[in-house]
């Protein structure tokens, strides 16, 4: 079953389109909540993107039903389209005020009341919230699946095609004289090959002189035609059309109505039909514009449109573009969908109550398989007409012809019916109700109640199979006459004059090359002749039409008084060469000179004139000049262009810019390469200091993105870039892309060379080009040699050149696609109303780089920009700069003192600030920290010591966690440039378990900015059991560390000493004075000789360490005393020789090494190896960090 109206006149269409193809099935309904107005496919953009395209549906139409009123069709258009605007002016004002505010780019259709936006999901649920807005749908274009083509064309009727034949078109030629003249016909198609045999005598765009004049009858909604010229890049506009009029003068007649002209818009690319495209082209087809998109004419407006497009699933987001056609008088023929042969399977728009849709029949008068059946909307009975869509023979892009099926080949046959129609019986044309009943009167019925419907009226078939003549003899054809006549100027022939009359009907035409003209049917009554063309006076008289005759009207014409006007185009560049002047409404044109000097002859009067200069920098002008008699002088001024952000740009002379560096691409299709930029930059308020050099003309910041080229701002891609040259490139041996560096700071520039460049659509071109980044916010790109004939892609035929911003929001598209650079060109960029600061910040203490560091700029309290310092201390920032004014820049970081500095900046000033941060310098004495050994309940003290080389510095000195068995003293306080401070660390094991060790980390913090945080690591080891003993001497004794040495006992079981004979030894003064490599001298007074072993008893099990301490004070030369040194009867230090070892006498030796106790007894044995064993200090501690 076909789903209910949607709450609104217009959502978005999600289904697939039918172009004589089979379609998909339908999407589903929106959700909730955002959900309530957004469709799936929105919610799913925001979660997978930043960013997204999505369109926003007004909850109200502009009521045209008061256009029905009017009398001619013109008038009927001309009240459509004002009621249009002004409604979209009005409804959407607060909407475009949110948009503006935000920054979001977004495009207003006022043919549906709705807006086109991009933005963030938040802008989006703002949006949603708004009563005024019925929905909000993602940006999906209409897919566009290949046409189904046949091999074999049918054979023809008496030279005719057999589908033309069989809806008896050639049979109103033949009895009625009627062609289709003076109906113009609108494809809304993939385009239409304009110089195609069949088609181009028909294009209302060619004139009498062979030439052609695109203005009002050509639009590419898509922008994908290479040039200004009607293209059709997928061929199935060309063939619908053809069906419509197509008539080469020989063996091809395709076309119903020959003799109607046709214009076209293009909505459909090769692959899809973009929405934006659809709504732009029915909007020009209710007021066809010039060649610039503006000064619309609803009286060019066609008489009836074909649209061979469509979707699988109901969607009237098009209802309403459909009902503003009929309003206008404009009849809207549609397809009804490729989707049989099942029932419900009418696509829409066909499947719109408002729309008058075609079936497709074959030769045997069968309906087509494919053919959608119905019913419609709320049950319309769809579709309403069947016409040949079977192998129909017609026009193909390149002169060719082509058989292809589907309803979309049914529909042009309904159209081009509708031409005979109004051709024969000129008082129904933009009676589209009227017409309608006619070719419903007329079809013949078809019974066929499968899908519903009765036997003349059902949803196969509709009304039945469409009839031309039938239709035709059915219309009022009566009370006609004709006007004809010639129009001369100065006794010659008038070609393309304009012959208007207005009376009981109103129609417009131009006169042939011999200046002759004819209405072959007027409804009879008075009319007013309006004869004009340009340069001449223009002719008006009143004739009257009688039935049945022919009434002849010649016009002279004479030469119109003419004025002179001469001048001078600038720009911000200067004097502007090569800009186009066009008169709007006249033939006339003019190019600058390469002085920028113009001149213009035109008749008296006032006219529009439009300026489009070559240099894109300057913005296009529209003005009014009046021509009085003489020669008068004008200069004219053009604005320069400019973005949101305030980027503008200007032609410069310049020399090219060489890269030194050659740029290592990522293989294998040296695509790009990363770049890290030698000083940060700015690009529309973003700062950069890497980005990545695409071969295909793209210096990226924001991220990296390879592609095709495209309009430039765009969410997607790679945003925050510069684009000097983005075209599809190639390289060999002879490209590269080089980059330098050039100038001094604040204006030192980043160059990016890319050095002959292959274009990879013809690799006989060549391109050099270049960016240029500076670090004053400017950039301009630069071209070299481009072959000044060549007039292609080396001069950006197929290349975007520009600039955008990080979201891609905002940007300065200089050129799309088109002739827009030339040899030794430059172009240079500048952010007006912004400023850029920059500079350095250095420690003062160092003067090196200070990485991290804050920089504020603010103005009148308010900040405007926070920066921080790169590695190398080097900032950047760009501010908006209204107006001059005093800034305060402010440079923080932490642990040092602050900057300030205080500048006058206006738009594009340029400030370098150079800081030197105060900051101490405070430094510990100890970068090892301390491991002690305590015995329980004793205390040691240790002393560390501060200096500071800085400024004046706080500082604080404290165990990490707070640790009981640590006082510090001074814990904190401050010090002054050049001093220093003792701090006591006390360590107390008061508390602490024998057998235990302590760790920990001692923090000095300190207001400095190098090393604002030093940490010590501390261990504290309680041993078990700890003796000294002094060997020699006979008294306690305490060495400098705090720790205690017993005097030298003799062994006695269950205590300690020594073992053996050994002598002791007490020396003199003189023979330990100056002994080296020791602390502890009291340690060294007194010695034992000869001694074999110390024991100690009831000593805990577990690793202790043993220390040992030797001096020989004097007469012993190196090998007259070796011993070694065991410990648990296992040799620990072998060949102990004191004397060679410390390398002179009175020097002391060191020996430490552990030992395993596990019998409660630890004994260290001396064996002497030559002379005896000698001893001077020994200590035994368990070590329960060493187990």
């Amino acid at each position: 079953m076909w789903r209910g109206p949607l709450a609104t006149a217009l959502a978005l269409a999600l289904g697939v389109p039918f172009l004589a193809t089979l379609p998909a099935a339908a999407a589903d309904g929106p959700a909730t909540s955002l959900r309530g107005k957004a469709d799936s496919s929105l919610l799913k953009d925001f979660a997978d993107h930043d960013r997204a395209s999505f369109w926003v549906q007004l909850d109200s139409q502009a009521d045209t039903t008061a256009a029905r009123k009017a009398k001619t069709k013109t008038a009927m258009d001309r009240a459509v389209l004002k009621a249009k605007k002004d409604h979209a002016a009005a409804s959407q004002a607060d909407l475009k005020a949110l948009l503006k505010k935000s920054g979001a780019r977004y495009t207003s259709y006022w043919i549906s009341n709705s807006v086109k936006v991009t933005g963030d999901r938040a802008l989006a649920e703002e949006i949603a919230a708004r009563p005024d807005v019925a929905s909000v749908e993602a940006d999906e274009p209409v897919p566009l699946p290949p046409t189904t083509k046949n091999d074999t064309p049918e054979a023809t009727v008496d030279g005719v095609e057999w589908n033309v034949d069989r809806i008896n078109a050639s049979k109103v030629w033949d009895a009625y004289g009627v062609r289709g003249e003076g109906v113009v016909i609108g494809s809304l198609d993939t385009g239409v090959d304009y110089q195609h045999p069949a088609l181009a005598a028909q294009y209302r765009g060619l004139k009498t002189d062979g030439t052609y004049d695109h203005a009002y009858n050509w639009f590419d909604a898509t922008g994908t035609c290479p040039t200004s010229a009607p293209c059709d890049d997928f061929g199935h506009g060309t063939h619908t059309t053809g069906t419509m009029v197509g008539d080469d003068g020989g063996g091809n007649q395709v076309g119903v109505a020959p003799g109607a002209t046709w214009i076209a818009a293009k909505a459909c690319t090769t692959t899809d039909c973009p929405r934006d495209a659809l709504l732009a082209a029915g909007q020009w087809m209710l007021a066809p514009t010039d060649a610039d998109g503006e000064n619309p004419r609803p009286d060019l407006a066609p008489d009836v449109i074909n649209n061979s497009w469509g979707s699988t699933s109901l969607d009237t987001w098009y209802q309403a573009m459909v009902q503003a056609w009929r309003d206008a008088g404009i009849f809207p023929a549609f397809s009804n969908g490729n989707a049989g042969p099942s029932c419900d399977t009418a696509g829409s728009p066909g499947a719109y109550a408002n729309t008058y849709a075609s079936g497709a029949f074959d030769r045997n008068n069968r309906i087509a398989e494919f053919s959608a059946r119905g019913p419609g909307v709320d049950g319309t009975v769809k579709p309403n007409i069947a016409a040949p869509g079977v192998n129909i023979r017609s026009a193909a892009p390149g002169g060719g012809y082509v058989a292809e099926s589907g309803t979309s080949m049914a529909s042009p046959h309904t159209a081009a019916t509708v031409a005979l129609l109004w051709s024969a019986a000129p008082a129904l044309r933009g009676d589209v109700a009227a017409t309608e009943a006619i070719l419903n009167k007329s079809a013949v019925d078809v019974d066929d109640t499968s899908c519903g419907g009765t036997a003349g009226f059902n949803n196969v078939w509709g009304e039945g199979r469409l009839d031309a003549y039938a239709a035709v003899s059915a219309a009022p054809r009566d009370n006609l006459g004709a006007l004809t006549g010639t129009v001369t100027t100065d006794g010659t022939p008038a070609a393309e004059a304009q012959v208007a009359v207005a009376g009981p009907m109103r129609a417009t035409l131009t006169t042939k090359k011999d200046g002759t003209y004819a209405f072959p049917r007027l409804v009879a009554g008075t009319y007013t002749v309006t004869v004009s063309k340009f340069g001449y006076t223009t002719r008006t008289a009143s004739v009257t039409v009688t039935a049945d005759a022919s009434l002849t009207y010649d016009a002279k014409l004479t030469t119109a008084p003419t004025g002179t006007l001469t001048g001078v185009v600038r720009s911000a560049s200067g004097t502007e060469a090569d800009v186009a002047i066009k008169v709007q409404g006249t033939p006339v044109r003019a190019t600058t000179d390469a002085h920028g000097a113009y001149s213009l002859t035109l008749p008296l009067g006032s006219y529009q004139v439009s300026l489009t200069p070559l240099n894109h920098c300057a913005a296009e002008l529209g003005t009014t000049v009046d021509m009085t008699e003489g020669t008068a002088t004008r200069d004219l001024t053009l604005a320069a262009r400019s973005d949101a952000f305030g980027t503008s740009c200007r032609q410069v002379t310049a020399d090219f810019p060489t890269g030194d560096t050659k740029v290592a691409l990522v293989q294998p299709s040296n695509a790009y390469g990363a770049v890290t930029l030698p000083f940060p930059v700015a690009l529309y308020g973003h700062t950069y200091d890497k980005g990545w050099i695409s071969r295909d003309g793209q210096l990226m910041f924001g991220s990296l993105w390879l592609g095709d080229n495209g309009s430039l701002p765009s969410t997607g891609g790679s945003n925050g870039a510069l684009y000097p040259f983005w075209d599809q490139l190639a390289m060999d041996d002879a490209s590269g892309v080089y980059t330098a560096v050039r100038g001094s700071a604040p204006h030192r520039e980043y160059v990016v060379e890319w050095r002959d460049m292959l274009i990879a659509r013809d690799t006989t071109r060549r391109v050099s080009f270049a960016a240029v980044m500076g670090e004053d916010g400017t950039y301009s790109f630069h071209y070299r040699g481009i072959d000044p004939s060549e007039k292609g892609y080396e001069q950006g035929t197929g290349a975007t050149i520009g600039a955008e911003n990080h979201g891609g929001t905002d940007g300065l598209l200089y050129a799309l696609n088109q002739v827009s650079v030339r040899d030794n060109m430059a172009i240079r960029f500048r952010a007006e109303g912004h400023a850029v600061v920059s500079g350095t910040v250095t420690d003062a203490n160092d003067g090196q780089p200070v990485s991290g560091a804050t920089v504020t700029v603010a103005r009148a309290g308010t900040t405007l920009a926070t920066a921080t310092t790169r590695a190398d201390g080097a900032y950047l920032t760009q501010i908006p700069v209204p107006a001059t004014a005093d800034h305060t820049i402010t440079v923080t970081a932490p642990n040092y003192g602050s900057a300030t500095r205080t500048a006058n900046l206006g738009s594009l000033s340029v400030l370098r600030t150079e800081s030197a941060l105060q900051t101490g310098a405070v430094s510990a004495d100890s970068s090892v920290g301390w491991q002690l050994v305590v015995p329980p309940g004793e205390r040691r003290q240790r002393t560390l010591t501060l200096t500071n080389t800085g400024s004046a510095a706080s500082y604080t000195v404290a165990e990490k966690s707070g640790a009981s068995w640590l006082k510090v003293s001074p814990a904190s306080g401050t010090l002054a440039a050049g001093a220093r401070q003792k701090i006591t660390l006390t360590f107390d094991t008061a508390t602490a378990k024998p057998g235990t060790v302590s760790t920990g980390t001692l923090v000095l913090t300190s207001a400095s900015g190098r090393t604002p945080t030093v940490s010590l690591p501390l261990k504290l080891v309680v041993p078990a059991y700890r003796t000294g003993v002094d060997v020699g001497a006979d008294a306690v004794s305490v060495d400098g560390l705090g720790d205690t040495w017993t005097q030298d006992v003799p062994y006695a079981p269950g205590s300690f000493g020594y073992v053996g004979d050994g002598t002791a030894t007490t020396y003199t003064a003189k023979d330990i004075a100056g002994v080296s490599n020791s602390q502890e001298q009291q340690l060294l007074r007194s010695g034992r000789r000869g001694v074999t072993e110390y024991r100690f008893d009831a000593v805990p099990n577990g690793t202790y360490q043993v220390e040992l301490g030797f001096a020989e004070p004097v007469g012993i030369k190196p090998g007259q005393r070796v011993f070694d040194v065991t410990a648990e009867g296992s040799e620990k230090v072998p060949d102990v020789d004191v004397r060679l070892e410390a390398g002179a006498i009175r020097t002391a030796l060191a020996k430490t090494f552990t030992v395993k106790v596990t019998d409660g007894q630890l004994n260290v044995g001396f064996k002497a190896v030559t002379g005896t064993p000698l001893v001077n200090s020994i200590r035994v501690t368990q070590r329960p960090d060493m187990s």
